[in-house]
């Protein structure tokens, strides 16, 4: 988990190979499901070579954190279909790498992975720990933003000179653009601020993500794909450090003024997306709803094969939740439930 994250532990992009991984009996703490995947026919429909690119935090971020920092991080991290450790917080794989495999396409590549990159379909600029604000930080939103148009800028030229696995210019236009980033902002401000005055700020953040869109667009790109909030006002960490009273605890058991932020800023975050339609001439923008997935997978956990929905797979201190601040995965300490996600 990166410092200040709310996030959950993520996974790196390696060699395509192995089934899709089974259901675990354990929490679903490191769930990433494939359930918004494109279907396997999708790519039979590409006349082109398809091209992606990711901006966003630890829900996609394929290595940035890692190789940024320099951290290699170690099993069980990597365990579930790569078998071994991969530089990335997450055992298994992302929404993601399940989206580029049902377009028959490699898995993304970091930008800022130096060891044996492949940009020819595309590049991952999100990073673990991501946020929309504070700007020109490393690495929010806007930072990555100005990443990919020095790559834009850059790629039809070192392709004219000979360098391989990089975007021609027909590949920006073609290509499809994933906005996953916004969780962190409403994360970050309830460490400090009451909940009127997160709610208040989203705003803020939906703009930053209208400005993301447009700067994109205003260069070519006209396929957008939006995620929105997950709900993370259940995952195990923001339940244990987060001060709340019981009538703060939903049905489910997750707090209810982090999820109700959530759906907030997805609510904005759909208007947006309405209004900028038709403003965007010839743009497609698809509104993804991550927390209506991942609510669901909660609320029924028992039918997806999860036994307990709220409990980290990999932490310390057992149930309910297995997180302990001190002790998270990969410390001295830590336990790994047996079956991966």
């Amino acid at each position: 988990m990166a410092p200040g994250s709310s996030e959950e532990s993520q996974c790196y992009s390696a060699p395509r190979g192995g089934p899709l991984p089974h259901k675990t009996t354990t929490g679903l703490s490191k769930l990433r499901s494939d359930q918004i995947a494109l279907p396997s026919s999708a790519a039979s429909r590409c006349k082109r070579k398809p091209v992606i690119f990711n901006f966003g935090d630890s829900n996609s971020d394929t290595g940035g954190f890692s190789a940024a920092l320099g951290i290699n991080f170690a099993l069980p991290d990597g365990r579930a279909f790569f078998h071994e450790a991969t530089g990335q917080l997450c055992d298994g794989r992302l929404t993601i790498d399940f989206l580029c495999e049902s377009l028959n396409t490699s898995y993304l590549s970091p930008y800022l992975g130096s060891l044996g990159p492949n940009f020819g379909n595309g590049a991952n600029f999100a990073v673990a720990g991501s946020a929309t604000l504070p700007r020109f930080q490393p690495f929010s939103l806007d930072v990555q933003v100005r990443q990919f148009l020095l790559f834009q800028l850059r790629s039809p030229l070192l392709l004219s000179r000979g360098h391989a696995n990089l975007v021609g210019e027909d590949g920006f236009t073609d290509a499809l653009y994933i906005i996953d980033i916004g969780q962190n902002d409403l994360a970050t401000q309830f460490t400090t601020l009451p909940y009127s005055q997160v709610v208040g700020n989203i705003s803020v953040v939906i703009e930053e993500i209208r400005l993301a869109i447009s700067s994109i667009y205003q260069t070519g790109g006209k396929n957008f794909w939006v995620h929105n909030a997950g709900p993370f006002g259940c995952l195990p960490n923001i339940l244990v450090t987060s001060a709340h009273t019981q009538s703060d605890i939903d049905e489910l058991g997750c707090l209810r003024s982090r999820n109700n932020a959530a759906r907030e800023f997805n609510r904005q975050l759909r208007s947006l997306c309405d209004d900028l339609r038709p403003q965007m001439k010839n743009a497609t923008i698809v509104y993804v709803d991550v927390f209506a997935i991942k609510y669901d997978l909660i609320a029924n956990h028992a039918k997806h094969g999860f036994e307990n929905p709220l409990m980290a797979c990999c932490g310390n201190g057992g149930p309910p939740y297995n997180y302990n601040p001190n002790i998270t995965c990969g410390r001295i300490g830590f336990t790994v439930c047996d079956e991966a996600s």
